[in-house]
């Protein structure tokens, strides 16, 4: 029965040890980057991240007017494919920076954690004046086995067309 005792807290604390490594500021940080890459380049890995039951709330004040995604996935993968093929069309780099980073963890024992930020992203065209965006995200990462995923998006941002 001891056996059994030390096993079970063995197995909770290497469970607990792994959650709190997994939403370390560092590792989050570290994929949310990845992430954000992967998205721009127009990689269709970067709709993997997104859990199949995603919620997206997206908010966008720009020169142009203002515009708003909601939905799901098939929509949050549509924008990421219409977003990343004028990058692609204009040949423009970006250089994005993440400032104000805050992760609260929850879900016992640390399933999920939300991560907000802002976000900074410089876009460069050849023969165009450059162009920053910021905005204000929170996004709900979820543990399971293959990874982290997104569980929920809310971004509000200014500065784009």
């Amino acid at each position: 029965m001891v056996r059994f005792v030390l096993i079970a807290l063995m197995l909770l604390g290497g469970f607990y040890a792994h959650a709190r490594f997994t939403f370390s500021e560092p590792r989050v940080m570290g994929w949310i980057t990845q992430h954000t890459a992967r998205a721009m380049q127009g990689d269709a890995a970067a709709c993997d991240d997104y859990a199949d039951d995603v919620q997206v709330e997206l908010t966008a004040k720009g020169q142009r007017g203002r515009w708003e995604v909601e939905g799901g996935k098939a929509e949050v993968c549509g924008y990421l494919k219409q977003s990343s093929a004028a990058l692609t069309v204009l040949q423009a780099s970006t250089q994005t920076e993440f400032d104000s980073v805050r992760i609260t963890r929850g879900g016992f024992p640390w399933t999920t954690a939300r991560l907000q930020y802002t976000q900074r992203t410089a876009v460069q065209v050849q023969g165009l004046p450059g162009m920053n965006m910021v905005s204000e995200d929170s996004v709900v990462l979820s543990r399971t086995l293959s990874g982290l995923r997104i569980r929920e998006l809310h971004s509000q941002s200014s500065g784009g067309l």
